[in-house]
């Protein structure tokens, strides 16, 4: 009797420790930063803050994921997740007199940080070179005591080896341009893989709204082979300026995704297309 109940106890022991360890087990937390680098920090005089802005690699012609850390400036250990963020990019092109500046398209990170990251983009339409140059501020207001201020950076832009981005007429009334980008993959494979666009229009140098009036379709083919590839998802629009879809790739080597912009069932997008090496 007496063996019994010890027994009895150590498996309902063994029962309850099991059960507490189910319970208390926590996903692992995930990184925000994890595979980024730092692009570049400072203080932002008037909002009692420090920041960083973090990227996958430097500023680069095309769309550019942005995540910005804010720091209490005055305890550095705290970090600010209440907070309104506004992108400032300006490229001054020319030198002297005969200077002239212009922006390119932005989205502002939403207010509230998750993870306790603030994430944003900047779609940078040229590249630095020895007479254009680009300057990034970021203007923070900091909610938690109400106050704002700017930071301002000195930024280089490289032009990437393979484009992510085209600018082409609208052929609309008002003379705009659109700018085409691709966000990703950035890692194309074998499969299928996620495919996503933003459209943004433009009238002058400093306004670059999303549209979402359009459609796209996409053609990849694989122009060594001479073969198209099948299972293709074209995108569709999500919301301020975003396409979103699915493509396709059959095997390794270098793939053309074309890209057909429309509008009212004609094309506009003038022979637009990506490179892709898998």
């Amino acid at each position: 009797m007496k063996k019994s109940s010890l027994k009895f106890i150590f498996i309902l022991s063994v029962c309850i420790l099991l059960i507490s360890c189910t319970y208390n087990h926590e996903e692992p937390l995930i990184d925000p930063l994890a595979g980024l680098i730092k692009l570049k920090e400072g203080y932002v005089t008037g909002a009692s803050a420090k920041i960083e802005i973090w990227g996958r690699k430097n500023f680069f012609v095309g769309t550019n994921n942005l995540v910005v850390v804010l720091y209490d400036s005055l305890n550095l250990k705290e970090k600010i997740t209440d907070a309104h963020i506004h992108f400032m990019p300006l490229m001054t092109m020319g030198m002297g007199a005969i200077s002239m500046q212009q922006s390119c398209p932005m989205e502002d990170p939403v207010e509230i940080a998750v993870n306790n990251v603030l994430s944003g983009a900047v779609t940078f339409i040229l590249p630095s070179d020895t007479t254009n140059s680009w300057k990034l501020s970021v203007m923070v207001h900091n909610h938690k005591i109400n106050k704002e201020g700017e930071a301002n950076f000195d930024i280089s832009v490289d032009n990437p080896a393979t484009s992510v981005l085209s600018v082409f007429p609208s052929q609309s009334a008002d003379n705009s341009l659109l700018v085409l980008s691709l966000l990703q993959p950035t890692v194309p494979k074998v499969g299928i893989n996620d495919i996503e666009f933003t459209i943004y229009r433009t009238t002058d140098l400093m306004y670059f709204p999303p549209d979402d009036s359009f459609t796209i379709e996409i053609k990849p083919e694989m122009p060594a082979m001479a073969i198209e590839s099948s299972s293709n998802i074209n995108p569709v629009n999500t919301s301020l300026g975003h396409y979103k879809g699915k493509v396709s790739f059959t095997m390794t080597g270098e793939w053309r995704v074309n890209v057909l912009v429309k509008k009212d069932g004609v094309t506009i997008s003038n022979n637009a297309y990506f490179k892709m090496t898998i």
